[in-house]
């Protein structure tokens, strides 16, 4: 017989889940609105794909591969348009060869890395326009990159790719990139991040 206890601790899950999806689902709508993707020449376009999350798909996984994107920090209560300025960075998913994975948000540490990573940014978004094939990274951030690891085995559902790191990550691709979400364990917002393999 399952004890009351353990039927507690169930529902508490399932509704910390239902909690999580709520915000994933509220935060990427005022996303999608912040960078006005119904107007096809919006400037912010990369991230309508991030906003498109739940129309994602699940698909395999590209072992043995880094992939670069941008991520962007929605926090719950700020305002999204100022974040599609101000929280917005490079960021890498690492696939190692046995599946295991890991994204890692690239920040500065100064005025010169501040200046690299933002013509990173700029280059990405490129690709995500569909306006270049291949994103040039700045050689000291593609050097960095490279030396990246994988560190959590992701589990797989019939929509996504789930893993908890620092934060509880979804991933699923849309169209030909792909986007994950993460969640914080403070639960005050979300990064949502678009992915491509088409960097150098």
């Amino acid at each position: 017989m399952i004890k009351a206890p353990v039927i507690a601790l169930s529902l508490i899950a399932l509704a910390g889940s239902a909690s999580a999806d709520d915000l994933v689902t509220k935060q990427l709508a005022a996303l999608g609105d912040a960078a006005n993707c119904k107007d096809a020449s919006s400037p912010f376009r990369p991230w309508c794909i991030a906003a498109d999350f739940a129309n994602g798909k699940l698909a395999d996984l590209p072992k043995g591969k880094t992939l670069v994107g941008i991520t962007i920090e929605l926090e719950t209560g700020k305002d999204a348009k100022a974040a599609l300025t101000d929280k917005v960075m490079p960021a890498a998913l690492v696939i190692d060869d046995k599946g295991m994975v890991k994204i890692t948000d690239i920040t500065p540490s100064n005025d010169g890395e501040k200046q690299m990573l933002a013509e990173a940014v700029f280059n990405l978004a490129a690709v995500f326009k569909d306006k270049s094939a291949t994103a040039k990274l700045p050689k000291d951030l593609a050097s960095y990159i490279k030396t990246m690891k994988a560190k959590y085995k992701p589990s797989k559902s019939s929509t996504e790719w789930t893993w908890q790191g620092e934060s509880a990550a979804r991933l699923r691709k849309v169209g030909k990139f792909w986007v994950s979400v993460e969640v914080p364990a403070k639960n005050n917002g979300i990064w949502a991040s678009v992915f491509t393999d088409a960097w150098e």
